[in-house]
C-alpha cells in the first residue's frame, strides 16, 4: 500500500511570527508590501509616530494628507482579507 504524499502550502512559517516583534513585522510586510498607506485617504504621505503603550512592537503612524493617526492593525486588511 502506497502512502500518498500531501503537499501543504504554508503562507507563514510559525517561527517567523513566534514573538510580538516578528509578528508585527510580518503584518506590516503583508499589509503594506509597497510601503505604508493610510487606510482612510489612501495616501502614502505617512510618517512613523511612536509606538503603542501596551504593545511596544505595534508601530503608530500619522497621515500627513488627512491628518489621521493609524497603527499596524487600524482597519486591518480592509480591502479584503480580514475586517473588524
Amino acid at each position: 500500500m502506497k502512502k500518498s504524499q500531501s503537499k501543504t502550502h504554508n503562507i507563514l512559517s510559525i517561527r517567523a511570527i513566534i514573538d510580538d516583534a516578528k509578528c508585527f513585522q510580518t503584518v506590516r510586510e503583508l499589509r503594506w508590501p509597497d510601503g505604508v498607506c493610510c487606510p482612510h485617504c489612501d495616501s502614502r504621505s505617512v510618517v512613523k509616530y511612536g509606538r503603542d503603550e501596551t504593545q511596544p512592537e505595534r508601530q503608530r503612524y500619522h497621515s500627513r494628507s488627512c491628518d489621521r493617526y493609524l497603527d499596524d492593525l487600524t482597519e486591518r486588511f480592509s480591502k479584503g482579507i480580514i475586517s473588524h
